[in-house]
């Protein structure tokens, strides 16, 4: 049994368990904290002890034994020992670990698993028992779905063993070396849902003997345990499952009515048929993991082809180059490479076009995980119904048209970068289980019942104002915080002007390469267009611009101004009206945004609003504009 008390302030925390130990603010923690994460830490029995593992992808958590601090991070078992403190960092509590070792005087039966290998005769067990088994596994032997089996094993050991009252297997957690899991939980005549401990003397004696064992009438004629008593166990049977010398579960039956009594041929029965569901549940576990691989390969191959296409047709040149020498987009880019060797979340933030896909991939190239894949989703392409298998999978039979498994991308990106582009657009509902995923590092497939751990770096991007769309009730506000760790703004074109002339010569290299145009760069007028024009579209309109320059300027020539789409030329116009007096380049602007700026007032006939909208700036932007010109409008 482990028994966690807390300390100081937090002395009156206490919780004990023989089995899992929730530590969090859920409602099904044992222990309860309002001030932690939902699941922030989980206790789980080993082989050897017991191990607590780091469930949120953010949380640290510290382990203090002799003095020494050690501090531990998401999906990092710690083994536990007696006298250890658990330190929650930055919420102020403090945990001492007490561990008692289960006396096994209440095991009154064994039986070990290689007495469950050859002749069934020299059990003892009647013909009709042995024909129940052979059945049962024959019917579990056919299946082929996981969680099928898992409930094919309850219904079986009901029946072999009718004074039971409740079911559970535990199956080895093989993201986690040394822990268990729950994996399939039932009640008779209620079905799977309910939380059963196995008791910690009994599961140990199991992995430690590779032997079936009986707890039987504890609570009457044996000093129980503290699980015992706590789960009103009147018997248990607890068998292994196992492959060679490997012990990857455990089947435990119990009753907890008085009135009955689990006998020794039970332990014989059940053994029995555990030794070929054993068999069953590895060919399981060997199909799911083949059409998890098959599934996850198809994935990426669909993303990558997908990838490629997107990099022929809008790759200006290397991925992780961000073009720019303006002080805003160095700032950015200082920025990124200071976030990106952690694995912290990262949330861009700029209008449309401004290049925060690019961004997102500078990072993920910057990173630790640049050997993995990079993942990107458009949350505002992709039909509500569809995002959620789109993110997470889905299980075969899930829904119509599932007629296979599907790994999700949250599974393609494992060990890499997902990107969300346009996060805003998640609906209530999909930003629940994202922030699900976020807190536990595990994702479930539509459809499934078990969880499936995934190791992701998570930036999403928005061109909205995601601080004012949880004002308004249309974003949770514990998503907005975990995904705005590291905050990037990435600066508009107009913020940026400087970097227009650097911006337009490389796309108009690439396209005339790529269209095999011949031409001789900007004249002087389409550059200062270009600089004039106020780019709602940001880089991606100025992208299109120069792409249709290079298509409709003669081979050979110059890029004129009347080439140049109305908007933009009309810009250039301006520039020429302005007629800015030698000087410095600064100036020359100052003159020509006083020009642009004054006629954009009197065409909206003096409605600033209108008139900062057509230019691409704020009304107070505008207003300090006019200021630092001198224009009274």
């Amino acid at each position: 049994m482990i028994r966690l008390k807390g300390t100081g302030a937090h002395a009156s925390l206490v919780a004990e368990s023989d089995g899992e130990l929730w530590i969090g603010s859920a409602a099904h923690c044992v222990l309860r904290v309002e001030t932690l994460e939902p699941e922030h830490v989980r206790i789980a029995p080993t082989a050897e002890s017991y191990a607590a593992f780091v469930q949120g992808a953010e949380t640290v958590v510290s382990l203090v034994r002799a003095g020494v601090k050690r501090p531990h991070r998401h999906n990092e078992p710690m083994a536990l020992e007696h006298g250890d403190e658990l330190v929650m960092f930055d919420r102020g509590l403090h945990l001492i670990v007490e561990i008692e070792e289960a006396d096994d005087a209440n095991v009154v039966a064994s039986r070990r698993m290689l007495e469950f290998g050859g002749d069934t005769s020299a059990l003892g067990l009647s013909a009709a028992r042995v024909l129940d088994v052979t059945e049962l596994t024959r019917a579990a032997a056919s299946i082929e779905d996981m969680d099928v089996l898992l409930v094919a094993m309850g219904e079986a050991a009901f029946r072999l063993v009718p004074e039971a009252t409740h079911a559970a297997v535990m199956l080895r957690d093989t993201t986690r070396e040394g822990a268990f899991i729950s994996a399939y939980a039932t009640r008779k005549g209620i079905g799977p849902g309910e939380r059963i401990a196995v008791s910690r003397g009994v599961f140990r004696r199991v992995l430690r003997d590779k032997a079936a064992v009986l707890v039987t009438d504890a609570m009457m004629e044996l000093e129980p345990s503290a699980s015992l008593l706590a789960t009103q166990i009147r018997s248990a049977i607890a068998v292994p499952l196992w492959k060679g010398d490997e012990i990857f579960g455990v089947l435990q039956v119990d009753n907890r009515d008085r009135g009955r009594m689990m006998m020794p041929a039970d332990v014989d029965v059940l053994a029995l048929y555990a030794a070929g569901a054993s068999l069953a549940l590895a060919h399981v576990r060997l199909i799911r993991d083949l059409r998890s691989a098959e599934a996850r390969l198809d994935a990426e191959n669909r993303y990558l082809k997908s990838s490629a296409r997107a990099r022929r047709e809008n790759d200006p040149s290397t991925p992780t180059r961000i073009l720019g020498e303006s002080e805003a987009i160095t700032r950015v880019v200082d920025s990124a490479l200071q976030v990106a060797p952690t694995k912290a979340s990262v949330l861009i933030y700029g209008e449309t076009g401004v290049g925060k896909e690019r961004v997102a991939n500078f990072v993920h190239e910057s990173s630790p995980r640049r050997s993995k894949m990079l993942v990107a989703i458009n949350c505002a392409a992709v039909p509500e119904a569809l995002m959620e298998s789109e993110l997470f999978g889905h299980v075969r039979g899930a829904f119509t048209g599932a007629n296979d498994n599907k790994s999700g991308l949250f599974e393609v990106a494992d060990g890499g970068t997902l990107f969300l582009d346009e996060v805003g657009e998640l609906p209530l509902s999909l930003q629940a289980k994202l922030l699900r995923v976020l807190q536990e590092g595990e994702v479930r497939p539509v459809g499934a019942t078990t969880s499936r751990r995934v190791d992701v770096r998570l930036i999403a991007a928005s061109n909205r104002d995601l601080s004012v769309e949880v004002q308004e009730g249309r974003f949770r506000a514990d998503l907005y915080y975990r995904l705005g760790v590291f905050p990037l703004y990435v600066p508009s074109l107009r913020e940026r002007r400087g970097d227009i002339p650097l911006l337009a010569r490389t796309f108009l290299r690439r396209y005339a390469q790529e269209f095999q145009r011949e031409t001789e760069g900007f004249t002087p007028g389409t550059l200062s267009a270009l600089q004039a024009y106020a780019w709602p579209g940001n880089v991606r309109e100025l992208q299109s611009e120069v792409q249709r320059l290079v298509i409709q300027t003669p081979s050979g020539m110059m890029v004129a101004e009347e080439y140049l789409s109305p908007a933009v030329r009309e810009s250039g116009a301006g520039v020429a009206r302005a007629k800015p007096a030698k000087g410095t380049l600064s100036d020359m602007m100052d003159s020509v945004e006083r020009v642009l700026l004054t006629e954009s007032i009197e065409e909206h006939e003096g409605n600033k609003s209108a008139a900062a909208r057509a230019l691409g700036i704020t009304r107070e932007g505008l207003y300090k504009k006019l200021k630092h010109f001198g224009v009274n409008a």
